[in-house]
């Protein structure tokens, strides 16, 4: 029995009805001589959570009969949330029932709510996400507590002989020995002594060693990596196409060490393009199924903190080895694209290659060609005309995919641009110019590219899908954008098209940011999925994510599949290899994206709060993004988000919720979202990751942070 019979069970329950070990049995097929195997198997799916077994010997899926499976979400220690693909599940704390953050769990879904906002009990931990947490030691004189520096949901009790010598204060890494009872914390012990918890660099670290990463690669794989020879055979040459006559270039950021794409264009004779995406063929280097392989799935992709890189893959075969480096023989896998006038991709090809990239070019650099400037027309003379093709093309593409809907969030990213020490010193807003415009319609037009091939193929793969938004969260953004004077006149058969009409009324109204930030919270978040459902927020009917085997996983497998389309139809054998993996692998990297994601968000605003404690007094142009009952928060002109406590002001601060406004009753002034607000920084707080400032005509009331305050 394998996965495959996995699923098959589990199809027998769409109709909901509950079924006998005897009826599954002779749905199967199974001998009934193996009843105690069968029902070993079955056992098995009840213990992992997928199916449910009742007094009365039915089995069934929990959705069936009302319950939900997930990861618990601890937000600030007091509730958690479990999110399927339609709906959350508020869990108060009182009904964790001795699960932490991350676990999974089976919930049971409360009679009483109705709708997407629904309340929940949790009433079996299936798996528990890990058995280490990184917190503060607190020591006693008998013993001693590890508070979680991260949404855990309890502290951890260390008996003294376990303390590993941690001081009182210490940042530390626990292991969990007992997980405890309702009313009893769990148990354990320091294993690891990470030092100061309010050094930004140990902060960085402890985030890493929370979610179970490494920088490091073990000696083994690295010395698999290092016998990865860099040498091309002229036979494996003889077996691809030869583009090293052609000016292919790379186009990124000014560090970017793992160059894993390169861009050709040309303007044919008979007014179309030819658009050549090359990318690095990892895929050669690292068969399916090897240890580096192993690794990098289980890695899933690269990290990119604000201050380091977590590979995928060792340096060796990232920065090196596959890294389309300039005037280098690299082996790269191809799709080759004609596109006419309106954007319309009317050949394509997909094949492996052999290239030698012209230049190592930068976002800034093609900008500076494209504005004229002379020192790089100059400097970079033969791919000149190419890079206004580049653009035209670009422009081209662009606009197709506008037509068709598409959202394009241009939100600009924040980059903490760090001194020799890793200290801040100073942030800088990154705005994509045209360059990066054009190498982003290029991989989309290749992702759209293989993405529709292999699916008319109907072979097995993952596909980058977007669902379409959750009904209630669309209702619940119409209300906030109505505020702005803008309306989602509909909100059945919604089209990603109706939002791009409103970011672009937003950018003229000067409402941009905020227009563009309240829509992605909208949204669902994108996914690797074995079933093409579409990618809503492209309005594209085919995608994947083809051009980045170097730092995704995903792209590798993707790498993999064409591969054995290029000789004819796959084997057999080869589709159900595949059919096998792919939903496993899908799921698990979705996962680690969404980690990734947290962790490079985590670790700059570790830097910005700690490039902001000196900042205390100074006065900042904000806007008003939001509110709670008590509080206002900003997002200053340098894109750092800070908020105001009402409770420490004399006066009485009222939220409106209907209206979503904060109203100062003292005064009668009311705040709203997209006001402009000068405020004074009073407060930088890196163990809350937070800073505070005051409307600077409030500064001269301000009574500090409440924790600090006395109580009367």
């Amino acid at each position: 029995m394998n996965k495959n019979d996995e699923q098959k069970v589990l199809d027998l329950f769409k109709k909901g009805k509950g079924k006998t070990l005897s009826e599954i049995t002779s749905y199967m097929d199974w001998s009934a001589k193996l009843k105690k195997q069968n029902r070993d198997f079955l056992d098995k799916l009840v213990e992992s959570g997928d199916l449910m077994l009742s007094k009365r010997g039915k089995y069934n899926t929990p959705e069936n009969l009302g319950y939900i499976t997930g990861n618990l979400d601890v937000v600030k220690d007091r509730f958690a949330f479990v999110d399927t693909e339609d709906f959350g599940v508020f869990i108060p704390k009182s009904k964790f029932n001795g699960a932490f953050n991350g676990d999974l769990v089976m919930v049971q879904i409360s009679n009483e709510t109705t709708g997407a906002k629904k309340d929940g009990e949790v009433i079996k931990i299936l798996k528990r996400e890990k058995n280490t947490i990184i917190g503060i030691y607190q020591a006693n004189e008998r013993f001693g507590f590890v508070v979680p520096t991260h949404s855990f949901g309890n502290d951890i009790f260390v008996p003294k002989r376990f303390n590993g010598g941690a001081h009182n204060g210490e940042l530390v890494v626990c292991e969990i020995t007992s997980w405890g009872e309702k009313d009893k914390k769990p148990e354990g012990k320091v294993m690891e002594r990470i030092g100061d918890p309010y050094d930004t660099n140990n902060m960085i670290e402890a985030l890493i060693i929370r979610e179970g990463l490494s920088m490091d690669f073990s000696p083994k794989l690295i010395k698999k990596a290092k016998e990865l020879t860099d040498h091309l055979s002229e036979e494996e040459i003889a077996k691809r196409r030869d583009l090293r006559d052609l000016p292919i270039i790379t186009i990124d950021g000014d560090d970017a060490k793992d160059l894993d794409d390169a861009v050709y264009v040309e303007k044919l004779e008979n007014g179309n393009f030819k658009l050549i995406v090359c990318i690095a063929d990892v895929s050669y280097y690292v068969p399916f199924g090897s240890a580096l392989d192993i690794e990098a799935r289980k890695r899933g992709n690269s990290v990119y903190l604000v201050d380091r890189v977590i590979p995928m893959f060792p340096r060796e075969i990232s920065n090196g080895l596959c890294s389309l480096n300039p005037h280098e023989n690299k082996f790269v896998f191809t799709c080759e694209m004609e596109i006419d006038n309106k954007g319309q991709v009317i050949n394509h090809e997909t094949y492996k290659a052999v290239i030698s990239t012209a230049h190592r070019m930068t976002y800034g650099g093609v900008n500076k060609i494209l504005a004229g400037d002379k020192t790089y027309t100059e400097e970079y003379k033969d791919i000149n005309k190419m890079v206004f093709e580049m653009l035209e093309l670009s422009h081209i593409l662009r606009e197709l995919k506008y037509s068709r809907g598409s959202i394009d969030f241009d939100i600009p990213e924040v980059r903490a641009v760090l001194g020799e020490d890793k200290k801040v010193e100073y942030l800088k807003v990154i705005e994509r110019g045209e360059s990066e415009r054009i190498i982003e319609d290029f991989m989309i037009a290749a992702n759209e590219t293989v993405a529709e091939k292999i699916f008319w193929m109907e072979l097995p793969f993952l596909y980058r899908t977007h669902e379409k938004p959750d009904p209630d969260r669309i209702s619940a953004l119409n209300d906030s954008i109505k505020k702005f004077g803008y309306n989602l006149h509909s909100h059945e058969d919604l089209h990603p098209g109706k939002f791009q009409k409103i970011i672009e009324q937003s950018k003229e109204d000067g409402n941009s940011q905020i227009i563009h930030k309240l829509i992605l919270m909208s949204l669902k978040q994108a996914r690797y999925t074995v079933d093409n459902i579409g990618h809503f927020g492209l309005s594209s009917n085919y995608y994947t994510h083809f051009t980045s085997p170097i730092r995704r996983y995903a792209d590798l497998m993707v790498h993999r599949v064409i591969t054995e389309t290029l000789t004819g139809y796959p084997s057999k054998k080869t589709i159900k290899m595949f059919k096998d993996e792919m939903s496993a692998i899908g799921s698990h990297i979705s996962k680690t994206e969404r980690t990734a994601m947290k962790l490079e968000s985590e670790s700059v605003k570790i830097k910005i709060v700690e490039y902001m404690l000196d900042k205390i007094g100074e006065e900042y142009k904000s806007r008003i993004i939001g509110f709670n009952k008590t509080k206002i928060f900003f997002e200053t002109e340098e894109h750092v988000e800070c908020f105001f406590d009402g409770v420490n002001s004399p006066n009485y601060f009222v939220f409106d919720e209907i209206n979503y406004t904060m109203t100062n009753e003292d005064t009668g002034e009311i705040f709203k979202l997209g006001d402009s607000v000068e405020v004074s920084i009073v407060r930088a707080d890196l163990s809350e990751l937070e800073v505070e400032v005051v409307p600077t005509q409030y500064l001269d009331q301000y009574r500090g942070p409440r924790q600090f305050r006395k109580k009367y």
